[in-house]
């Protein structure tokens, strides 16, 4: 735990945030045991239209893994989303939070386990409202 602990700690203060706020963030990251929250980006590209076919399914059908993109331009610690159905298929449905994926990405970096999982899929119920993606995770 110490180890994962140091990882986010050091990668935060990397990032310009102080020794002891990082060292409180990291704490409360590895302490949380797991973590729920939203992916971010849902609404580029085609992902409504994959959320929405996403919503289709059993929850018990899909599974939801993270993987580093360490040659985003726009966010060096990125983190994305990927879902996945059994016997179907997978796809990139966004990103963790910027704040997220810097306490994450050190972590997958080093490869510490890191496990995520599908937990809702919210919104879509009428026409002006877009679909999100609610994932846990735990580290």
């Amino acid at each position: 735990m110490k180890s994962k602990v140091m990882t986010i700690a050091n990668n935060l203060v990397k990032q310009g945030m102080s020794r002891s706020a990082a060292m409180v963030q990291a704490w409360i990251t590895v302490k949380l045991r797991r973590i729920e929250t939203k992916t971010a980006g849902v609404t580029r590209g085609n992902r409504q239209k994959l959320l929405a076919r996403l919503a289709r399914y059993s929850p018990e059908d899909i599974t939801i893994s993270l993987q580093r993109e360490r040659d985003n331009k726009a966010d060096r610690n990125a983190v994305q989303v990927i879902a996945a159905v059994r016997g179907k298929g997978s796809a990139v449905m966004g990103y963790l939070n910027r704040q997220l994926a810097a306490a994450i990405a050190p972590l997958l970096d080093k490869g510490k386990r890191v496990v995520s999982a599908f937990k809702a899929i919210t919104g879509g119920e009428d026409y002006f409202l877009n679909y999100g993606l609610n994932i846990s995770i735990a580290v």
